[in-house]
């Protein structure tokens, strides 16, 4: 394991963030290097990091980016046959009974 992945696994084991100080001194790494480090994380999209200051100086709290899992869109409750629902992305704020595009899509619907 390089100096590069333990430095990103101890950043991901504080979930709450590390502070940048108390993350060179953890990983037993000089300061310019760990800067480095945390630069190209964060140019990766791996950490973010937010100016703070401890113990009044200054430096960055280091927060690990949680990804979400991409999961595959199932489109099924918006569709009737192959007809998507008007409804789907519609902004508009109306009385279902009154609207227009959906009593369409329900004679469409009935008529197929």
């Amino acid at each position: 394991m390089d100096i590069e992945e333990k430095i990103l696994m101890l950043i991901q084991s504080r979930k709450s963030g590390i502070l940048q100080n108390e993350l060179w001194k953890t990983g037993k790494i000089d300061s310019s290097k760990c800067s480095r480090i945390v630069m190209k994380l964060e140019k990766d999209g791996l950490i973010t990091r937010e100016q703070d200051s401890s113990k009044g100086t200054k430096t960055y709290l280091i927060k690990p980016v949680i990804k979400k899992e991409n999961k595959a869109k199932n489109f099924n409750l918006l569709l009737i046959k192959d007809l998507f629902s008007p409804c789907t992305g519609c902004s508009l704020e109306c009385i279902p009974e009154n609207c227009l595009n959906l009593s369409e899509w329900v004679y469409k619907l009935q008529n197929e």
